[in-house]
């Protein structure tokens, strides 16, 4: 979803007219500074309708009598403090995407806003023209969370195919991981059901989990999930809730109720310290087994921002050494009963080198 087109700059503490049904609307609730005018700007520049209100009473006021798609909403207000204003706007507007804003941002200030129902905390030094693609990846989070899982309707049927592909846009869009990633351990996964000759219900029910294994990620936070250095131990405990956030989102769709359980078990371990449940053994389903093994093959020879690609034969050591350990055992030995060169020309065609 991006910005269809462009409006005339609204003035400040006005709503201004509307120009498309189709445009997207962003709220600044900010005090009139460069930083309000930069934000602005930069907005208007994209494409966006941007409305802009100085105080958090005239804030309410404007919500009250109108609507906007996605507000911006700095922690500190001139009249007021900005966690109550979100209370008062989602009371309004429930299904209203929020940013919250903080001169000084934190671990525990960030947990606090996505807990009472932020959609994003960023810090007020946050580069305004990183606005547009923060703007885009909270609204397709919102219209994931907030749309696909909703119940259909006869005279608007929403198909299995519309969900996936939203899904699917939603990964692509937050940039989760590497282009080509999730082709490439999809096939990864596929290549090593192939072998275990399993029904056609089952293959695609771990296809469509192999693919949507990250989708929870699209509800971490941005500095958590583009930080640059290691990861605090409370940051760590952020970023583990992607599992159970993706099964929560996949799990109501009833075609996708099967895969949401790889979804959920992908980091399962086969001795029972993974998580988020930590399921031992054949506790886990079979097609979170499959796909671990998939995503640990990636993970090695495609690399990480951590640690370089590695070749295929050292990807084969860590997986026989990891076998009972991490691994099924027995789909380790399937794994490497398959010849190094398979693994090789999927891993070229999925990333095009």
């Amino acid at each position: 979803m991006g910005p269809a087109s462009r409006s005339n700059p609204a003035e400040i503490g006005s709503p201004g007219p509307v120009a498309d049904c189709s445009t997207v609307r962003v709220l600044l609730a900010m005090q009139p500074s460069p930083r309000q005018q930069a934000f602005r700007s930069v907005l208007l520049a994209a494409g966006y309708e941007v409305w802009c209100t100085a105080t958090a009473r005239e804030t309410c006021a404007l919500l009250a009598r109108d609507h906007c798609d996605i507000l911006l909403c700095d922690v500190q207000q001139s009249d007021g403090d900005g966690f109550q204003l979100m209370a008062q706007a989602l009371q309004l507007h429930p299904d209203l995407p929020v940013i919250l804003i903080a001169e000084q941002a934190s671990v525990d200030l960030a947990r606090q806003a996505i807990y009472a129902g932020a959609s994003d905390f960023l810090s007020a030094t946050t580069d305004p023209h990183n606005l547009p693609i923060i703007l885009e990846r909270n609204i397709t989070r919102h219209n994931v969370q907030h749309t696909c899982v909703r119940p259909q309707k006869a005279t608007s049927p929403i198909t299995l195919e519309a969900v996936l592909d939203t899904l699917l846009t939603a990964i692509n869009a937050r940039d989760i991981e590497a282009p080509g990633h999730s082709e490439c351990v999809t096939a990864y996964t596929m290549a090593l059901a192939d072998r275990l000759a399993l029904p056609t219900d089952q293959r695609t029910h771990i296809e469509r989990g192999a693919l949507l294994h990250d989708i929870g990620k699209i509800a971490i936070p941005d500095h958590i999930l583009y930080k640059p250095g290691p990861l605090t131990a409370e940051e760590w405990d952020e970023m583990r809730r992607h599992a159970l956030t993706g099964y929560q989102m996949c799990a109501p769709i009833p075609a996708l109720q099967q895969a949401a359980l790889i979804v959920r078990h992908h980091h399962e371990r086969w001795d029972g310290t993974g998580y988020p449940d930590g399921l031992r053994g054949a506790q886990i389903p079979p097609g979170a087994r499959l796909f671990a093994i998939a995503d640990a093959l990636d993970a090695i020879t495609a690399g990480r921002p951590y640690r370089p690609a590695q070749p295929f034969a050292v990807a084969r050591e860590e997986i026989r050494r990891c076998r009972g350990t991490q691994f099924d055992p027995e789909l380790v030995d399937l794994f490497l009963s398959i010849p190094e060169e398979t693994w090789e020309t999927i891993h070229r065609r999925a990333y095009r080198s």
